[in-house]
């Protein structure tokens, strides 16, 4: 796609900022708020289509897998289309996903396919929110609506467990669909205030995004049904699809962005740190009602403190990363998960409070991660690469999340890990199993603070120290 335009002081990215911004991160909480519904729910979707929790994995995979390619294409769409069209084409197919959901309830394909098209249209936040950003606020305020924005994520996740565990008990689970409704009255204000300028025209690689759709699609089903032959397929598919990027002029997967210095070792931390999120909230409400047999409404009520702190934190985090800095803000954010991660591993079947407080430590780090490490990685982007660099970003990891969330549904339906490991209490239904996939997730946990470690904290913090002389020399 068109470079990224830069980033300047017109009144339109005042009036962007003052005015729409608030709205765009108010989608943003729709959008989380309508993925954390979906992840509580998915138990009483599985029992209504007698189905298992790899297949129903469906309806979280499907999400994650539409929000990394739809994202993709709306942060490359972002160099040659106005970010107004772009939100509002976004917010309306949100909407017509919405409705066709709750229209299709009886069958589990369609109701996969409703997902699909309602994810693409919430696609526009994770595809655009970061380049919006990155574009058109001054730098030193980036911290705090990446801040702002991680917590109204960790808002919108809790409201979310709360009202989706209601939902499920006291209506039916097809009324989630109904929810996102509510980004309608975005649309006013995303066509008055956000701006309309476009950059330099190119041409969207439809190909490239069909291709990969089909490989991400053909890569699941070989992990969900367990098929080689399948797998393979998937393999030529991938070795077909990176051929075709290196000779299209402007592909949707952009290779040459694994040239800039240091992108490719920190997309391997991200996909570290986030795989250990997205599954983890895809199994919680399952080893919830397993361990402690708990209900949906209790399991949404679980969420309350541990999202209202982050949301605290949140909105603290673009401060906290200003002052101790970038490196600290992601060692502290990682540890803290870390602990609430192993708490989960060594106690669990113990008194439920230990959740509780494992589950608040979890989301409070995740959203001091959020500000530390994003500020680090795009402020490796050269300017003019900002945008396809995100789109490469979010595609990839956005894949691998949903793979990996098929893979731990799948590692949940079979006993593979269910042995004794850690000295968690006996004779509760697949105690062993949950403790030991909590523990795998610490290991990426600690792996992904060794790679961050390695091929960028200690380099950056050799150049910090070396400004800090030359300014010193300087006075």
């Amino acid at each position: 796609m068109g470079q990224d335009r830069q980033p300047d002081n017109s009144s339109v990215n005042s009036k962007v900022i003052l005015i729409a911004m608030p709205w765009v991160i108010f989608l943003l909480f729709m959008q989380v708020f309508n993925e954390n519904v979906f992840s509580l729910v998915t138990p009483k979707i599985a029992e209504d289509f007698a189905i298992t929790p790899g297949t129903v994995s469906w309806v979280v995979t499907i999400g994650g897998l539409i929000l990394g390619v739809g994202g993709a294409i709306y942060a490359a769409l972002s160099d040659s289309i106005s970010f107004r069209k772009l939100f509002v084409f976004g917010v309306v197919t949100f909407v017509v996903g919405s409705l066709l959901g709750f229209i299709v309830q009886s069958s589990f394909v369609l109701v996969v396919l409703a997902r699909a098209i309602q994810c693409m249209g919430a696609a526009v936040i994770p595809g655009c929110f970061i380049v919006l950003v990155r574009r058109y606020a001054p730098k030193e305020q980036q911290p705090l609506y990446l801040g702002y924005g991680t917590a109204m994520y960790q808002l919108s996740a809790g409201i979310g467990h709360i009202i989706g565990g209601y939902v499920a008990k006291y209506f039916s689970w097809t009324f989630s669909f109904l929810l996102p409704l509510v980004v309608l009255i975005t649309l006013p204000v995303f066509l008055k205030y956000l701006p309309n300028e476009t950059g330099k025209k190119g041409k969207l690689d439809i190909i490239g995004a069909i291709i990969l759709t089909v490989l991400s699609t053909v890569l699941i089903l070989a992990v969900t049904r367990k098929d080689m032959l399948i797998g393979l397929i998937g393999l030529v598919i991938l070795a077909f699809f990176i051929l075709y990027s290196k000779k299209r002029k402007d592909p949707i997967l952009d290779l040459s962005v694994f040239r800039i210095k240091t992108y490719t070792p920190l997309l391997l931390v991200s996909i570290l740190i986030y795989c250990v999120q997205s599954a983890f909230f895809f199994i919680f409400p399952f080893f919830i009602r397993d361990v402690y047999a708990a209900g949906i409404e209790v399991i949404g009520l679980m969420f309350v403190p541990a999202n209202f702190g982050a949301f605290i934190s949140g909105m603290l985090a673009g401060k906290i990363t200003n002052k101790i800095g970038k490196l600290k803000a992601f060692y502290v954010g990682t540890s803290i998960v870390l602990a609430g991660m192993l708490m989960f591993g060594i106690f669990l079947g113990m008194n439920i409070i230990y959740m509780w407080i494992a589950l608040a430590l979890f989301g409070i780090g995740y959203t001091i991660i959020y500000s530390g490490f994003y500020t680090s990685f795009t402020g490796l982007l050269p300017d003019d690469r900002v945008g396809i660099s995100m789109s490469v970003y979010n595609l990839i990891t956005k894949i691998i999340l949903s793979l990996f969330v098929a893979l731990v549904g799948i590692l949940i339906s079979q006993d593979t890990l269910d042995f004794k490991l850690l000295p968690v209490p006996e004779g509760l239904k697949h105690v062993h199993l949950y403790s030991n996939v909590c523990l795998l997730f610490s290991l990426m946990l600690v792996a992904g603070m060794v790679l961050f470690e390695v091929f960028y904290g200690r380099k950056e913090r050799q150049r910090l120290a070396s400004e800090t002389i030359v300014e010193k020399e300087a006075v």
